[in-house]
């Protein structure tokens, strides 16, 4: 015997569970529904996970700007020189700059 979710109903007094105005083993009419322990999982046949066609193109174009935003800031941090470093490096002596007269 099936009985749907949405329908069924355990008897407070002696815990059977019914689809009935009244308890078919007590007549008892203290009852409280299950679909309010227990939810049904809702699955579509046909969809694993509905995305948006535009949720979609959001989620492409920030993978875009983020990707983009690394490989700049890598370029960045590569192609320029330290200043600092060849300015106060030990090896190279620092050239005082003279007057000409």
């Amino acid at each position: 015997m099936a009985i749907q979710l949405e329908n069924a109903r355990v008897c407070l007094d002696c815990d059977t569970v019914f689809d009935e105005p009244r308890c078919p083993s007590c007549s008892s009419e203290s009852f409280f529904p299950l679909s309010r322990w227990v939810r049904p999982h809702m699955v579509s046949a046909n969809s694993e996970r509905s995305v948006s066609p535009a949720g979609k193109a959001a989620r492409n174009t920030s993978l875009v700007l983020v990707g983009g935003g690394v490989a700049y800031a890598l370029w960045k941090l590569l192609k320029a020189p330290d200043k600092n470093a060849s300015s106060n490096h030990p090896d190279k002596p620092t050239k005082k700059p003279t007057k000409k007269k």
